[in-house]
C-alpha cells in the first residue's frame, strides 16, 4: 500500500489519538467543494428517483422540506450552491441546512478521492470496527437540527468553504437534571445515537468547548463526544464518520500490518473478522476487499477501459492495493473489489504498489489480465 504524506487528508502524526477533540489543518487538492457539492446533488437525485432512501434532509427554520423540488439539483440554477441557498431561504435570516449521507456510495469519483486521501490516516489509526461513511453539510444555521447529540463513531469534519463552529462536551455530568434523552439509530449503520432535543445549546455553552474552523481546517473528535455544529455564515463541509460500535471514545482501530508492497499477513483476515464481528460469510477474500476500501461501501466503477490487454499502464491513484497469497493464487484487492490471479503476478504487483501516481510501468504478458482489472477499478490508467 503506497502512502505519501502529500496524499493524506490529515497528517496522522499531528492528531493526538488520546485527545477527545482537536482542530487540524488539511491539504488535499483533489477533495474540493465542487466535488462534494456534486456528490450531494447525486445523492438527492438518487433519493428523488427512489433508488435509495433516507439519504437527504433539507431543513429550513427547523422544518423539513419534503418536496424534492426544494432539493439541490431540481433546477438548473441549483448547480451553484449559492443560487440554491438563495432560492430556498425565505430571507437573509432563515436557517437552512442541506444534509446528505452515504455520498461515496453514489459518486464514484468522490469514493476514489476519499480512499486515496484517507489511506495514510487509517493506516496510522487502524481500521474501525464498523463502516466508514461520508456526509455533507451545507447552509447557515445557529445549531445543527436535532440539537446536541452523540454517535458511536469518530469524526473528521473537513470544512471546504466558509467557516463554522463545533461545540463539544465530554462525559455526562454537564447535562441538566431532567433533560430528556432521545435514542435513535443511524439509518445506514443501525448504530445507537443519543439526542438532547429539548436542551437549548446556548444554555450549556459555558460548560463545553467551542472550536472554530474555516476552509482548509477540520474538526476531529472521538466516539461518544456530545457535540453540535454552528454555521453563522454559509459553509460547506464533509464529515468522515468511522463507526466504532460504541460510545467508548477510547476505542481503537485494528492496524493493517501490510508492508509497502501490499502483502497482508495470512492470519490478519481472521483477526479482522473477530475484531469487527463479521460473520462466517466474510471469507478471507471478502475481508481483503473490505480492508482495501478502508471500511467504506463505494459506488461501482464507471466505464470499462476500451481495447485489449494492456502492455503499458500509468499509476493513477495511491489508494490501497492489497494481496493475500493462497496456494498458487493471489487474492488482489483495491477500491473494495477483489479477484484471484496466478501467484506469478506478485513481482509485478510489488512494482505497482511502489509506484508514484503518474509513473508508467511496463506490463508483462503474464500480468496483462491483472493490469486490465486494476485499470477497471481506477487504480491504473491504460497507456498502451
Amino acid at each position: 500500500m503506497h502512502l505519501t504524506e502529500r496524499q493524506s487528508i490529515t497528517d496522522p502524526v499531528v492528531a493526538d489519538p488520546g485527545a477527545d477533540w482537536t482542530v487540524l489543518p488539511w491539504d488535499f487538492t483533489a477533495l474540493d467543494a465542487a466535488l462534494v457539492w456534486e456528490a450531494g446533488i447525486t445523492a438527492a437525485r438518487a433519493e428523488t428517483a427512489r433508488e435509495a432512501d433516507d439519504l437527504v434532509k433539507v431543513i429550513r427554520d427547523g422544518a423539513l422540506l419534503w418536496k424534492p423540488d426544494d432539493w439541490p439539483g431540481a433546477h438548473r440554477a441549483d448547480q451553484e450552491r449559492e443560487k440554491w441557498l438563495a432560492r430556498v431561504a425565505d430571507d437573509d435570516t432563515s436557517a437552512v441546512l442541506f444534509y446528505a449521507r452515504g455520498l461515496q456510495q453514489h459518486h464514484r469519483r468522490l469514493y476514489e478521492v476519499l480512499l486515496e486521501g484517507l489511506a495514510p490516516r487509517l493506516a496510522g489509526f487502524g481500521l474501525p470496527r464498523g463502516d466508514v461513511e461520508s456526509e455533507m453539510f451545507y447552509g447557515h444555521y445557529g445549531a445543527t437540527p436535532g440539537g446536541i447529540h452523540r454517535e458511536g463513531c469518530s469524526n473528521l469534519h473537513l470544512v471546504l468553504a466558509g467557516s463554522k463552529f463545533m461545540h463539544m462536551w465530554s462525559g455526562d455530568d454537564w447535562i441538566p437534571a431532567g433533560t430528556r434523552l432521545r435514542r435513535d439509530e443511524e439509518p445506514l449503520q443501525g448504530t445507537l445515537e443519543h439526542y438532547l432535543p429539548d436542551l437549548d445549546p446556548r444554555e450549556v455553552l459555558p460548560l463545553g468547548t467551542r472550536l472554530s474552523a474555516s476552509a482548509g481546517q477540520c474538526f476531529f473528535w472521538h466516539s461518544g463526544i456530545w457535540h453540535v455544529g454552528e454555521s453563522p455564515e454559509p459553509s460547506l463541509s464533509i464529515n468522515i464518520a468511522s463507526y466504532t460500535g460504541s460510545f467508548d471514545n477510547a476505542a481503537t482501530g485494528l492496524a493493517l500490518p501490510c508492508g509497502p508492497r501490499g502483502e497482508v499477513p495470512a492470519d490478519w483476515p481472521a483477526r479482522y473478522r473477530e475484531f469487527a464481528g463479521l460473520g462466517p460469510d466474510h471469507g478471507d477474500a471478502r475481508v481483503l476487499a473490505r480492508a482495501s476500501a478502508l471500511g467504506m461501501k463505494g459506488a461501482a466503477p464507471g466505464t470499462t477501459p476500451a481495447g485489449g490487454l494492456p502492455s503499458r499502464v500509468r499509476a493513477r491513484s495511491a489508494a490501497p492495493l492489497l494481496w493475500l497469497p493462497e496456494g498458487r493464487r493471489l487474492h488482489v484487492a483495491t477500491h473494495g473489489a477483489v479477484r484471484a490471479f496466478p501467484s506469478g503476478v506478485r513481482g509485478w504487483l510489488e512494482g505497482v504498489a511502489g509506484a508514484e501516481p503518474g509513473d508508467e510501468l511496463a506490463v508483462p504478458a503474464a500480468a496483462a489480465d491483472c493490469a486490465r482489472w486494476l485499470a477497471e477499478q481506477s487504480l491504473l490508467t491504460v497507456v498502451a
